[in-house]
């Protein structure tokens, strides 16, 4: 999903106009950033924690010239997913959200009736045999 799709869902579900959405949005990001650039987290209950953290410095081999190059020490941000986030993520299957108008899966679905069966594999179909060309016929003595 791009911005602007995810700007046109929230002015969607909070009934605001787009460019209030847009500015919502906008300053929320800027907020986030700017606490992670205080090396302080935030948390969402529920959704998730963000922080950052420190990457160690460490020596690694280019694999073209076998040189070993060390990778200095830095910062980063980290995102721990909330409780509730996981459990409505790992609640989807794994073949994706259906994207037909189908009829919805009920909820009381047991597992086994959501899975799909594994595909089966097929036989690679062989070309079609290239036919010998005549000889020319043997001279006679």
């Amino acid at each position: 999903m791009k911005k602007i799709e995810f700007v046109k869902e929230v002015s969607k579900k909070s009934g605001i106009s787009m460019k209030d959405a847009e500015k919502v949005i906008n300053s929320s990001l800027e907020t986030v950033t700017e606490i992670l650039e205080k090396d302080q987290g935030i948390t969402f209950m529920g959704f998730g924690t963000f922080e950052t953290v420190v990457r160690a410095s460490r020596v690694t081999t280019l694999p073209n010239s076998k040189q070993k190059v060390t990778i200095p020490a830095k910062k980063s941000v980290k995102f721990k997913i909330g409780k509730n986030l996981k459990e409505k993520v790992a609640a989807i299957p794994v073949d994706g959200p259906a994207k037909s108008e189908e009829a919805p899966a009920t909820a009381t679905a047991t597992a086994t009736e959501t899975e799909s069966a594994p595909a089966k594999k097929t036989p690679a179909k062989k070309a079609p045999a290239i036919k010998a060309k005549k000889s020319a016929p043997k001279k006679k003595k």
